[in-house]
């Protein structure tokens, strides 16, 4: 090899090691502030849990107790409503036909008290 060739090798391995020890320091660098950040992180993260876990367990209790209050109110609003039903089906039937069948209860009883008091009268008549 000639000398020139041979300087010119020494430089380009002495640019190298240069080059190799800035991205190594660069690189711990790095290495070093990424890990404060990740505990960092983890450090509020853990804060951000702590604080959140009563928040949440008081929102849970609250939804439960809305639920509970829903289910109650759905519950007499059924109940209400059967109740409402069966009144208004026994005025239809008590006070007039209930779909074209037949008569109501009011004009059965009425019928039956007019049959009697025919009876009656039809006795005192012998």
């Amino acid at each position: 090899m000639t000398p020139v060739l041979e300087s010119i090798l020494a430089v380009l391995i002495v640019v190298a090691i240069i080059v190799l020890v800035i991205i190594t320091v660069f690189v711990v660098k790095f290495l070093k502030e990424a890990t404060l950040t990740m505990s960092n992180m983890k450090e509020i993260t853990d804060i951000t849990k702590k604080e959140l876990e009563p928040a949440l367990k008081s929102v849970n209790n609250i939804l439960s107790t809305v639920s509970n209050v829903s289910k109650a109110t759905n519950n007499q609003l059924e109940m209400i409503r059967k109740i409402l039903t069966t009144l208004l089906g026994a005025s239809c039937i008590a006070l007039g036909k209930v779909q074209g069948k037949g008569s109501g209860f009011i004009s059965g009883l009425i019928s039956g008290f007019n049959l009697f008091k025919r009876k009656k009268g039809d006795k005192k008549c012998r």
